[in-house]
């Protein structure tokens, strides 16, 4: 769906004559970032979904490219993408849900649901794998990550390696075995498999109809973006882990998740601005990540965010909260330019020069 084309032939002559003197002809926000998007397309260098949202309202959506470039399968605003890390931030929604119901609280520790984990484990909280603080050694260090790799294979990965990374809280490292550890709290909490969580208590009440979580147990459905390389070889996405990932989606259905956190529909106010904080560390250091979110700043005030990339999927979602502005980018070509076209987006919602990729 595009939301705003007028950048036609019939156009771009008059703003040529007219440019600096009369206002009507000049590009709307939703025009300048077709004509960037539309660029990027034609070299190439992006294949997937964009959405951008500007002070709550949908301003530009697209879809360009393919979803399977061997059957020359168009993309549209319906195929699910793969999140990889943005799942992050829906296993924190998920368990502050349960902080809200009185199911969790944020200085439990892993103890309380995992008495079978080695003893050093027993005294990591909630808020500590939350915030990558917890010590617990990344399963991406794994010689080699097994085809069909499941929550327990990390799990008995974890119990066979059972020395931390540092002693919890001291330091910030990133650990997506950390985010599957939460992801069986959160079953343990709520009495769900998290599929069936994310499923009923945010899926379906958001109306996100083409999200969904991809385990060992159930399959992909027919249409999916498949991921390529660069070179547009195949890039099979071949895990089956969830919690650090796992969660497939559209930019549309991100959005209605983002206007759900906005309006703090499934979680309280309070409890999404702990989630936007920044963990301090024992030493009084801060490191700007709360629960589930990279935390930043603008002139306007604070933003959230979060990256994913793995296969041949990158992706990007940034929430300003100040301004209401959303920014949604999804792909399945190892696109490299996802931050660069990312800053560009915001120089044109800020009305900042930018300048268009070149051959």
């Amino acid at each position: 769906m595009k939301t705003v084309v007028f950048v036609g032939c019939y156009l771009i002559p008059l703003l040529m004559l007219g440019q600096g003197n009369d206002p009507t002809f000049a590009l709307t926000k939703g025009d300048q970032i077709e004509d960037l998007m539309l660029r990027y397309n034609e070299l190439g260098e992006f294949n997937g979904s964009i959405l951008i949202i500007e002070h709550g309202k949908l301003i530009y959506e697209n879809t360009l490219g393919f979803s399977d470039f061997e059957q020359h399968e168009p993309l549209d605003a319906y195929t699910p993408f793969y999140l990889a890390s943005i799942a992050k931030p829906f296993t924190a929604l998920g368990i502050l849900m349960m902080v809200e119901e009185g199911k969790i609280a944020l200085d439990d520790k892993l103890q309380r649901f995992f008495p079978v984990l080695p003893a050093n484990y027993q005294s990591i909280t909630i808020h500590q794998l939350l915030t990558h603080t917890s010590g617990v050694k990344d399963y991406f260090k794994m010689k080699e990550l097994p085809r069909g790799l499941t929550n327990m294979q990390v799990i008995n990965w974890l119990m066979a390696t059972p020395t931390l990374d540092f002693a919890p809280g001291t330091k910030y490292r990133y650990s997506n075995s950390g985010y599957v550890l939460l992801a069986m709290v959160l079953q343990v909490a709520s009495g769900q498999l998290y599929e069936d969580f994310m499923q009923e208590r945010i899926f379906n009440p958001l109306q996100m109809e083409h999200s969904f979580v991809l385990t060992e147990r159930n399959t992909l459905p027919g249409v999916i973006a498949k991921g390529y390389t660069a070179k547009l070889k195949p890039d099979e996405y071949t895990l089956h882990t969830y919690g650090d990932g796992g969660v497939f989606s559209t930019a549309n259905d991100l959005a209605k998740w983002s206007r759900a956190l906005t309006t703090y529909s499934l979680v309280s106010a309070e409890l999404m601005q702990q989630a936007y904080t920044p963990v301090q560390l024992a030493n009084g250091q801060v490191h700007r990540y709360g629960y589930g979110w990279d935390i930043g700043n603008n002139l306007e005030g604070k933003l959230v965010f979060h990256t994913g990339g793995l296969a041949g999927y990158r992706t990007y979602i940034e929430r300003q909260l100040a301004t209401g502005n959303v920014l949604i980018l999804l792909t399945n070509t190892s696109n490299p330019h996802i931050l660069e076209i990312r800053n560009k987006l915001v120089k044109i919602l800020d009305g900042r020069p930018y300048t268009m990729p070149e051959d």
